[in-house]
């Protein structure tokens, strides 16, 4: 009895598909939709997004720490750098020897100027020049906020020499003002 309900509901359901698709046939056709042209995308109703707030890159802080020092020996006192500097360096001999470097400092911004063509700011390079002239320890850090002329920079920096210091050694800091040439 069951399979006989079953076969007459699939009878009833098949003659129902061919009934209705019959009286399709009979000219008429099926109404056409009007589309409006596409408008874009959708209007926004707000005026601005908030964005996200990304903080302030600290300067490079130079050597990474290497922990606590180490024990007194005849060695380790001998390169150990004195912990202030008392030295003098006549400021025209610095003015000429960043002279000199200029282009080659000009040349790590122009490198990164072909990446990103709004990069512009200044680049604050921190020396300490030891007693025979030579840069003992470079940081970098400024506004124009890009590591890659931060470390290229540093990298010349410590190649950089200058006159004798009058004393243990000295600070200097010079700054780079960066901006695209007209």
């Amino acid at each position: 009895m069951r399979y006989a309900l079953i076969g007459l509901l699939l009878l009833l359901g098949a003659g129902a598909i061919y009934f209705f698709s019959q009286s399709d046939e009979g000219g008429e056709s099926d109404p056409v939709a009007q589309v409006t042209p596409d408008a874009g995308p959708p209007q926004r109703t707000n005026v601005m997004v908030p964005e996200l707030e990304i903080p302030e890159e600290e300067p490079d802080a130079g050597q990474p720490d290497t922990g606590p020092p180490e024990e007194e020996t005849a060695m380790s006192t001998m390169r150990r750098r004195p912990r202030e500097c008392t030295g003098n360096i006549d400021p025209s001999a610095i003015r000429q020897v960043v002279a000199r470097q200029n282009p080659q400092v000009r040349a790590c911004y122009e490198r990164r100027l072909k990446v990103n063509n709004i990069l512009q700011g200044t680049v604050n390079v921190r020396l300490r020049i030891g007693s025979d002239g030579s840069v003992d320890s470079v940081r970098v850090g400024g506004s124009l906020r890009d590591n890659e002329v931060f470390g290229c920079v540093r990298r010349l920096a410590q190649s950089w020499r200058f006159p004798s210091v009058d004393g243990n050694c000295v600070e200097v800091s010079v700054p780079f003002n960066l901006t695209p040439r007209p």
